[in-house]
């Protein structure tokens, strides 16, 4: 069935949104977010000074490049300072449709790192911005889009102690201090999903963050590499430096169900979980999606046993464990425009919409 032809009631019968899932590898709960406030633009006097005599759309050229923090600040300074900034369609957007994001990143200290076209332009999008697939999360540090198997796989989205950091990369306190986008998680209470934050809140920092600290001050991560290994004296231990370089690697635009397993290479605690939220995309002029699972893909995996080996190729590529390509299809999110476009494709999809076609006994 072509999947432009596709109907919605098809589409939304075959998708779902696994919490189960969600909940496994997303640790922030948001209360309480904030919320955008209603402005009467109407027979208002100017008391910006000088900067009311700008037109509105210089202004908002200066504000998008501000972070939020800087727009609230500004918004606060007068009633016409509020209009402007409530007209922003960078503010408006991301106040009406990703509050949680904007909680998310104040709580970890980081919203003051990234500006409102930042974090515009993520909303706006909606592919992950490491890898081909939708990207159902936001990674804070970097306020880009991630997806979950490049949150468990793509080595540029690991998140470790600044203590491991500098233990892993041989780090000095020069070098530390110039880390950027460390953040603590932040503390929460949710004793009805049964998550709650790890004691002793830590100064978290990504592996990429470190990375650009590494190359710009060795020109590459392979000079990195040997840095590291004349300051920690292994120069024949050639499975540090093969983690090294796993860590290190640049794996952007690489589909993640065909990236390597690394198994626990990297530091002994990855808390990735703890820098992302889930985020929305926004199309104007009303078109929100929250990301989507296919029960096809679910139905597969969870079949893995009972499938007969001549189906696997049909399925899985040639060279890879069925157990680890089904397992990032089952977390694989997608919009309903890409539903749409996989569901011909996958098997299980096909099987449930035999299963659901046949009339019952």
């Amino acid at each position: 069935m072509p999947h432009q032809d596709m109907p919605m009631d098809v589409v939304s019968r075959l998708s779902h949104r696994p919490l189960d899932v969600l909940w496994s590898v997303i640790k922030i709960i948001i209360r309480d977010p904030p919320k955008p406030s209603e402005v009467n633009f109407q027979n208002r006097a100017s008391s910006l000074g000088i900067l009311g005599r700008l037109p509105v759309e210089l202004l908002h050229e200066v504000l998008k490049n501000l972070d939020f923090q800087s727009i609230i600040r500004f918004s606060s300074v007068s009633i016409q300072g509020k209009c402007v900034s409530s007209s922003l369609s960078a503010y408006r957007d991301t106040m009406n449709h990703a509050p949680d994001a904007l909680s998310a990143l104040s709580q970890t200290k980081l919203l003051h790192l990234h500006s409102a076209s930042q974090l515009h332009n993520a909303l706006r999008s909606e592919r992950c911005a490491t890898c081909p697939e939708y990207g159902v999360c936001l990674f804070l540090p970097t306020c880009e889009r991630c997806c979950l198997q490049c949150l468990g796989l793509n080595p540029t989205r690991r998140v470790i102690t600044v203590w491991d950091a500098i233990e892993t990369f041989a780090l000095s306190p020069e070098m530390a201090k110039q880390l950027p986008g460390t953040f603590s998680y932040p503390v929460i209470d949710d004793d009805q999903l049964g998550h709650y934050p790890p004691p002793n809140p830590r100064e978290l920092v990504s592996i990429s963050a470190a990375k650009d600290v590494l190359v710009s001050i060795h020109g590459s991560a392979e000079n990195a590499i040997e840095a590291i290994r004349r300051r920690k004296s292994y120069e024949q231990n050639a499975g540090e430096v093969s983690r090294l370089r796993a860590l290190l690697s640049d794996s952007t635009g690489v589909n993640t169900l065909m990236l390597p397993y690394y198994g626990n290479a990297g530091p002994p605690v990855n808390w990735s979980s703890w820098a992302v939220i889930l985020f929305p995309s926004f199309s104007p002029p009303d078109i929100v999606e929250h990301g989507v699972w296919c029960k096809g893909c679910a139905y597969i995996f969870n079949k893995d046993l009972w499938l007969p080996d001549h189906s696997i190729p049909n399925i899985v590529p040639t060279g890879w464990s069925p157990n680890h390509f089904l397992c990032g299809m089952l977390s694989r999110a997608y919009s309903r425009t890409g539903l749409s476009a996989h569901i011909p494709h996958c098997a299980g999809a096909q099987q449930l919409l035999i299963d659901q076609a046949a009339p019952k006994a």
